[in-house]
């Protein structure tokens, strides 16, 4: 469980070109401010699913050792990428507020469901403000 203060964009969904499999593949990052947690990727899913951007273990996959289908999507995948050091507080020596990033990326034989979904995610995503987030 983790609250988040925001979710933020670092650029709109963009062509990133194609898979291994010739799926069309879009992609954009986000920057979090939330509380320290062991679940993120787990977290991102749960806000994704929430806003019916799709369903964990179905549709939307995290990490680099996941097996992603081969049909035709589309998929989307979450990928953690560190991110810059943690807002700190008064008075506190450690970042009271992580700010973790990610990678999402869509992919789907079409290149327009690979973008649909991925606007969907951005636009879910954008709107988590102080937010408490259970995976």
């Amino acid at each position: 469980m983790a609250r988040y203060l925001s979710i933020n964009p670092l650029q709109e969904p963009f062509d990133l070109g194609t898979d291994e499999k010739g799926r069309a593949r879009v992609r954009f990052n986000i920057l979090c401010e939330k509380t320290e947690s062991s679940t993120f990727e787990e977290e991102i899913v749960k806000i994704l699913t929430d806003a019916s951007v799709g369903t964990g273990g179905v549709d939307i996959f995290f990490s680099s050792k996941v097996s992603i289908p081969s049909g035709d999507g589309p998929y989307l995948t979450i990928n953690s990428t560190g991110g810059p050091g943690g807002r700190k507080i008064q008075n506190q020596t450690a970042p009271a507020y992580p700010r973790p990033t990610a990678s999402i990326t869509t992919r789907a034989k079409n290149y327009v469901d690979a973008r649909t979904m991925a606007w969907a995610a951005y636009d879910a995503l954008v709107l988590v403000k102080n937010q408490t987030v259970t995976p």
